[in-house]
């Protein structure tokens, strides 16, 4: 089975197991609790300048973190769908507005004149449909996060937050595809398969 029909399936599959999240019994604190983990593992440092994104429903939230990060003193960026099948990131503050893109999901408003942060970053939080132990993400199948952070250095921190139930043992890539360092779920921090054949938990 080719490449593009595997990841069709587990994107398929994905989608059906985040609806099932919405309206489950405890998803508020498990949300909590993954956002603790990456809170403890990722603390927010005075003057970092971070990516992150407004979580879709099924998906892990990301506001704990976000008045985390904002009370700390760190600079938030979200994402812009671009006309040019880009994201751009502008900064994005405690009582700013949003709307909402193409995608149904929020975005920053694009301030008149401001121009999108393309370098200086100190970590990127990632979403993704499904993780493996190697740090691959299966995305919505866009391509934008791997345009994106195929443009970063190998430094950059680049974390993902997800459901324990979003891991699955292999996701197909391709040439393109942009893996993770960390995986964040409520049940902990998952390092990369590390080189004795390893994971990292925490």
């Amino acid at each position: 089975m080719l490449v593009h029909e595997r990841k069709a399936i587990l994107r398929r599959e994905s989608r059906i197991r985040l609806r099932e999240r919405v309206g489950s019994a405890h998803p508020a604190e498990a949300g909590d609790r993954a956002q603790e983990h990456f809170l403890r593992e990722f603390p927010p440092l005075a003057g970092n300048t971070a990516a992150l994104y407004c979580a879709l429903a099924g998906e892990v939230p990301t506001e704990r973190i976000r008045h985390a990060y904002l009370a700390s003193g760190v600079r938030l960026y979200y994402p812009r769908v671009t006309g040019r099948g880009t994201l751009a990131f502008y900064p994005h503050r405690e009582g700013d507005g949003w709307e909402t893109g193409p995608y149904g999901i929020q975005e920053p408003l694009n301030p008149s004149g401001a121009e999108p942060r393309l370098s200086g970053w100190d970590i990127i939080v990632v979403p993704g449909l499904a993780f493996d132990p190697r740090g691959n993400r299966l995305g919505r199948g866009f391509g934008y996060y791997d345009r994106f952070l195929g443009g970063l250095p190998e430094s950059v921190p680049r974390v993902g937050l997800a459901w324990a139930s979003q891991r699955i043992p292999e996701v197909p890539v391709d040439a393109w595809d942009v893996s993770v360092h960390a995986l964040v779920t409520e049940e902990g921090v998952i390092r990369v398969v590390n080189a004795s054949g390893s994971p990292e938990n925490r």
